[in-house]
């Protein structure tokens, strides 16, 4: 059998899976090397050589072995896991350092036939008696040796896409200008900086095109950052800026505004012109950390608040902001249980018609009641739900729940009236939506009709012409849609037109003010006018005085809801109060 395994070249085998710890890594001769080349080129004739298929594994990381081999004909290529170090050509040699010692002969890389090649095999013994015949031909493997260690600190220490230092590295400048710093009593500013949705250009454009322009922007950084702070990629769409002997956390802030400018132009990838902005997070020793680890961790925690205010900006962390962090981890972790321990529960708040009181719906709340942390108010752990990826599994919880209960309530003889379910931006994402509800619609026995999906306008907006033919499939169905806090972000007229609604709903924000506050009286009768002419129907939330109620009879808002007729009730109470209302 071959002592030679078969593998795909363009594959780095199971290298990685068998690393070892090794102490002496493989060395090199390639054909530039003259000296090694000279001494060795009597070997061709003197010994014979053995083939090698393509892809075939001469050997191994991991494997015990003795032996130097030099090419005679082919290419063979070194290769540590998946970091390949260089090929090696007719008249190179490769083999380990270690055949020198007797205690370690643990081959340190994997060595791979890139074609056909023919190699002449070097036993331990005729390798020592060449060296200690020719000193030159030992000093040239002194010089190799030192040339690859080189190429291995560059790999380690360093990101290949952006040649910026890595992680590890910048771990190391930051460890070293805190213990400076700390001597001498300065101020260190740690910066993280992200790039605002980076992932919609993988998925969209391609990771080559992902990496171009991750070597744009390290290119750029460099050009625009004071040649005196360090600059590093810390993570996929992560940088990390290093200001030693910072003056003040004003000139660090001059620092962050120069970053944020820098990406006002844009970035040329394969002749297309991207657009990015970024989130920074500002640490600053010592106040907000005390070792590199606690000044990665907070700015890390304030870039993650920039994103929240919606990106292009940079904030400095508190200690409030990391207490915050850590309650989001502890409420990450319980919600992916609160299912299955029952901890979710319903809420229904009734909306009314503003002329006779008579119901004319429900909006479905969740609620969750945790028994630690107590009820958890929505706009806190919804967020968090998103962002950990299980919004899905809990919308479609409570859209399979809110179908069950309206259909008891309807099989107990009672006026039909819509329930609402609202809709979060990852189920909207997702191109099976209008599939699923169907599913749950026909495992509840639910009829469409009387289900209402509500939708924010900063979702719809996402992706505005994909939502069109969403909301067409699921009017189609017979679903209705409302359009939830209009005016509240995006408010874009021209595609407002086209999608197919049924309501429009005022946000809470606006009538706060109203009919006191001029500005909010004037914005909440432009949107009832709006949508009378858009032939949608208006819904009032937050309605809490018998002012506002007036105000919205007055303008002929059709429906509101809010604390003036009713928080939002469990499904006993819900019953109590439709069976008084069934017979307005």
């Amino acid at each position: 059998m071959s002592r030679w395994r078969r593998c795909r070249v363009d594959d780095p085998a199971t290298a990685a899976a068998r690393l070892h710890p090794l102490r002496i890594p493989a060395v090199s001769t390639a054909p530039q090397d003259r000296a090694a080349r000279g001494s060795l080129g009597s070997l061709f004739d003197a010994f014979p050589a053995r083939r090698i298929g393509a892809g075939e594994i001469l050997f191994e990381m991991g494997d015990i072995g003795a032996s130097m081999y030099v090419v005679r004909s082919g290419t063979l290529r070194i290769q540590v896991g998946d970091l390949v170090f260089e090929t090696v050509n007719p008249g190179g040699v490769v083999g380990e350092m270690a055949v020198i010692d007797q205690d370690h002969r643990v081959r340190s890389a994997t060595v791979i036939a890139l074609g056909e090649t023919e190699v002449v095999e070097v036993d331990r013994d005729t390798l020592l008696g060449l060296l200690g015949a020719n000193p030159d031909l030992t000093l040239e493997f002194c010089n190799v040796m030192v040339r690859r260690l080189r190429k291995t600190t560059v790999l380690t220490y360093h990101d290949a896409v952006t040649g910026l230092p890595n992680r590890f590295r910048f771990q190391e400048l930051c460890r070293t200008a805190v213990a400076r710093a700390r001597r001498r009593n300065t101020m260190v500013g740690l910066l993280v900086i992200d790039l605002d949705h980076f992932q919609t250009i993988n998925e969209s454009l391609g990771f080559a095109q992902g990496d171009e322009l991750l070597a744009a922007v390290a290119a750029r950084l460099r050009e625009k950052i004071d040649p005196a702070h360090s600059v590093a990629r810390l993570l996929a769409d992560g940088f990390g800026v290093l200001m030693e002997d910072a003056g003040s956390t004003h000139e660090i802030a001059d620092t962050a505004e120069q970053i944020l400018a820098a990406f006002a132009q844009a970035f040329l990838v394969q002749g297309r012109a991207l657009f990015v902005t970024v989130s920074v997070g500002v640490s600053c020793f010592p106040q907000d950390g005390m070792d590199p680890e606690a000044l990665l961790r907070s700015a890390e925690s304030a870039t993650g608040n920039a994103q929240a205010a919606g990106g292009n900006a940079y904030r400095f962390y508190s200690a409030e902001l990391y207490a915050i962090a850590v309650e989001t981890l502890n409420l990450r972790n319980a919600l992916r249980q609160a299912i299955e321990r029952n901890q979710f529960h319903l809420g229904f708040q009734p909306r009314v018609d503003v002329k006779t009181g008579a119901i004319r719906g429900m909006e479905v709340l969740l609620r969750w009641n945790h028994p630690e942390f107590g009820q958890v108010p929505p706009a806190r752990f919804i967020p968090i739900a998103e962002q950990a990826g299980i919004i899905d599994v809990i919308g479609e919880w409570v859209l399979r729940e809110a179908c069950l209960q309206m259909k008891a309530w309807l099989d107990t003889g009672m006026k039909p009236f819509r329930i609402a379910v609202n809709l979060s931006a990852r189920q909207l994402r997702r191109a099976d939506l209008a599939e699923r509800i169907a599913a749950i619609l026909a495992e509840t026995g639910f009829d469409a009709k009387h289900l209402e999906l509500e939708i924010t306008e900063s979702t719809l907006m996402e992706n505005p012409d994909r939502a069109v033919l969403l909301l067409n499939e699921m009017r189609r169905m017979g679903i209705q849609i409302t359009l939830d806090d209009f005016g509240m972000e995006y408010s874009c007229l021209g595609y407002l037109k086209q999608f197919p609604l049924d309501y429009m709903k005022i946000d809470q924000a606006f009538m706060r003010g109203v009919p006191k506050e001029r500005n909010d009286a004037a914005i909440v009768k432009a949107i009832i006018t709006l949508a009378k002419n858009l032939d949608l129907r208006v819904i009032a939330e937050g309605v809490e005085t018998g002012e506002q109620l007036a105000f919205l009879v007055a303008q002929r808002c059709e429906e509101y809801q809010g604390y003036l007729f009713s928080r939002a009730l469990s499904p006993d109470q819900a019953a109590i109060l439709l069976q008084a209302n069934n017979g307005r």
